[in-house]
């Protein structure tokens, strides 16, 4: 769960190490408080934004 909670393995690679599925990782995040969203930036969010929304634009031609 540290691993997790530092952002050094994703939630399925840690679900994977400890032989559960996601959902009841889900569950055990939410024991140990840790937030199933990553830690970021507004600049690092604008710029997730924008590339998805180019990405989607590429699908509406």
């Amino acid at each position: 769960m540290t691993l997790l909670r530092h952002g050094d393995i994703s939630a399925g690679r840690a679900a994977e190490l400890l032989e559960i599925e996601r959902w009841q990782l889900s569950e055990l995040m939410d024991i140990y408080q840790i937030s199933p969203f990553p830690t970021q930036t507004k600049e690092e969010l604008q710029e997730e934004v924008t590339q998805t929304v180019e990405i989607l634009s590429q699908y509406k031609k």
